[in-house]
């Protein structure tokens, strides 16, 4: 599996980082023909308070998935995209289960 971060209009920190690598690697636990795992965050400058982006685009065989999340910080949107693609992958995890049967 590769794991690639990047950092958008601002330089992450090495608590950020963390917290992004364990959460990505606990995606291993829900389907584990990854192929491959993109993480960008981003800070958008603008009147609101919830401007910390966070996409996630996931690679397993035949499928991809993408989401993005915004809060307001970083943990909160991280938190969003990780829920999301764990119900997506057991979702697909559950049709490959159906069409094999």
């Amino acid at each position: 599996m590769s794991y690639s971060f990047q950092s958008i209009n601002f330089n992450a920190d090495d608590k950020l980082i963390y917290l992004i690598n364990k959460r990505t690697n606990k995606l291993k636990l829900f389907f584990n023909k990854i192929i491959s795992i993109q993480v960008f965050a981003k800070v958008e400058n603008n009147s609101t308070k919830i401007n910390k982006h966070i996409e996630l685009i996931l690679n397993i065989p035949g499928e991809q998935f993408i989401v993005k999340k915004t809060s307001f910080s970083f943990e909160g949107a991280l938190s969003k995209v990780s829920s999301s693609v764990e119900r997506r992958l057991k979702n697909h995890k559950q049709k490959l289960r159906i069409k094999s049967a």
